[in-house]
């Protein structure tokens, strides 16, 4: 039975990432003017390379090798919350969390003072909402927000990832979104756009487990993963 693994970002975290968009279009036409056109796509997928991953602790050994033998190879899923330093949510999409957590009541001034009110700064949020429902395959979405969600940045919508190709405010106040590619699910008034993305995928290593230590020491180690589509199978139970 497939199981859908944590990824231990705070314990293993890489030196670089890279994160891209595959556009499976199909076979392009070529026009009498010399011009090419691809008819169409055929489905979208992300693919999330986390490149040297330092294991130099038995702590990070340990955590390594206990995560790829429950992974076993690309029979398992694997939650990945992305870790983009130029994200929505702060630089490697951990530093909000961890402030909420730090600051369950707001973040105090300075001199850990908080407000006469008792709560201190707001902290960023991590979520929007539609603020109206979206059908399959909708390329524009309205969702609403603290502040207009900046364009070249990536969400997550029911744990499926997006890039925001375009956004503008519209004249009632709610955020108006281009994504890229198309909304795969139907979605309804209220739902959450998640700000600080998670990425839901296999492992596409060739060899993902094969490390090299040296001295039996140190080592480092590069993972990638495509993101998960069969999840949007509907069951025929």
């Amino acid at each position: 039975m497939t199981v859908t693994l944590d990824y231990p970002l705070c314990v293993l975290p890489p030196r670089s990432v890279s994160l891209t968009v595959d556009y499976n279009t199909r076979p392009g036409q070529q026009a009498t003017n010399g011009m090419r056109r691809s008819v169409g796509m055929s489905g979208a997928q992300f693919r999330l390379t986390l490149k040297d991953i330092y294991l130099n602790s038995v702590t990070k050994v340990r955590t390594m090798r206990g995560f790829l033998a429950n992974l076993e190879a690309d029979s398992q899923l694997v939650r990945i919350r992305l870790p983009d330093m130029y994200g929505i949510d702060g630089p490697w999409s951990i530093a909000t969390k961890a402030n909420r957590q730090a600051w369950p009541l707001g973040i105090p001034f300075a001199t850990d003072v908080l407000f006469s009110t008792g709560v201190g700064f707001a902290v960023p949020t991590l979520e929007a909402t539609f603020a109206g429902a979206a059908a399959l395959n909708a390329r524009q979405i309205y969702v609403s927000a603290e502040s207009e969600l900046p364009g070249g940045c990536a969400v997550s919508i029911n744990e499926f990832c997006y890039m925001i190709a375009g956004s503008w405010t519209e004249d009632d106040g709610s955020n108006r979104l281009k994504l890229s590619p198309v909304l795969r699910q139907d979605a309804s008034q209220g739902d959450t756009v998640s700000l600080a993305p998670i990425f839901v995928g296999t492992c596409t290593t060739t060899t993902p487990g094969s490390e090299e230590l040296d001295l039996g020491k140190r080592g480092a180690i590069t993972l990638e993963f495509v993101e998960d589509l069969t999840r949007l199978v509907e069951s025929v139970d």
